[in-house]
């Protein structure tokens, strides 16, 4: 019977991976209106802390206790070989969905969450080869994180800030937390690297940057991952659901490149199944069109079903 693990990540050396300023932390001046000194001393008076790693889509609707793992990919997928993935957010619902569906098939996943003993009862315990290995950590605190990256040679970032009441969450997880994984991902020599944003990331004026500032800091991990060398894909889903809304039945991917969906009448709005953005995601670590890309996905009813390879080669 297979198992799951539960590991505490120990500290390492950075060395000189990570520098000793941060980029982000020099942005962070330039946008004053997202929370000023003294709206963040009263908040943290009142016991405001910064959040930590786990998916929650900003403008989504939270995820359900339960995620239906998607037969979209094959199982025992040759193409997935000597892959050993570390999920970040695993305990979200995005991550949660790639977590069960990299299970399913067999492929070593690493799930890296706060609380073990939490993810141990949502987490699947096993796929068709091995269980599902759950290290404890935090993505700001880059010594778990390099730990936690150890033996994996492939990342699947599905994090967010969770406290929307924080002002300091999405710099801390969004911008902080994915340049540490980055920097980590560096210094393991991971091969592929796939990351969960959102549509808006371009638009500066996008109302969801009401939050905290929350996709300008998304950028800026954006930014750090497109300037590692890495090979990655980045993508971003319109507004997250658990399952179609009501009157409406499930719709096919449509995918497009940076800054096609958004608000109307400039945009196409649109919303995807968390299942369908865990898809594109383990897709994305094999498929080869699909490197180097910024992608931006939807579901529409009426739009026709094509394989994921053939979306990734159209962007």
């Amino acid at each position: 019977m297979a198992t799951v693990s539960v590991a505490l990540a120990s500290p390492v050396s950075a060395g000189a991976v990570r520098s000793s300023r941060s980029p982000c932390k020099q942005q962070a001046a330039a946008i004053p209106a997202f929370a000023s000194r003294k709206r963040l001393q009263r908040l943290q008076r009142h016991g405001v802390r910064a959040a930590a790693a786990s998916t929650a889509g900003s403008f989504a609707e939270p995820p359900s206790a339960t995620v239906p793992i998607s037969r979209q990919l094959p199982e025992a997928d040759e193409r997935f070989g000597g892959l050993k993935v570390l999920v970040a957010g695993a305990t979200g619902g995005v991550g949660k969905a790639v977590v069960q569906q990299l299970a399913a098939q067999g492929i070593p996943v690493r799930a890296l969450v706060r609380d073990g003993v939490k993810a141990a009862g949502m987490l699947p315990a096993a796929g068709q080869g091995g269980g599902v290995e759950i290290v404890e950590g935090d993505v700001y605190k880059f010594t778990t994180v390099a730990k936690a990256l150890q033996g994996c040679n492939a990342v699947i970032c599905a994090t967010g800030p969770t406290d929307r009441l924080n002002p300091l969450g999405p710099f801390t997880v969004d911008c902080e937390g994915t340049k540490n994984l980055v920097a980590a991902a560096q210094q393991q020599g991971v091969k592929k690297f796939v990351h969960v944003t959102s549509i808006g990331c371009d638009d500066p004026l996008f109302p969801l940057n009401a939050y905290w500032g929350v996709l300008f800091w998304k950028k800026q991990g954006e930014v750090a991952l497109q300037r590692s060398g890495i090979d990655y894909t980045i993508v971003r889903p319109g507004g997250l659901l658990n399952e179609p809304r009501s009157g409406q039945k499930v719709g096919h991917v449509v995918m497009e490149g940076p800054d096609a969906f958004g608000l109307p009448p400039r945009k196409r709005p649109g919303s995807i199944l968390r299942t369908q953005v865990a898809e594109v995601c383990v897709a994305a670590l094999v498929e080869p069109s699909a490197s180097g890309k910024v992608v931006e996905i939807i579901a529409e009813e009426n739009a026709p079903a094509r394989p994921l390879t053939e979306l990734f080669a159209s962007v």
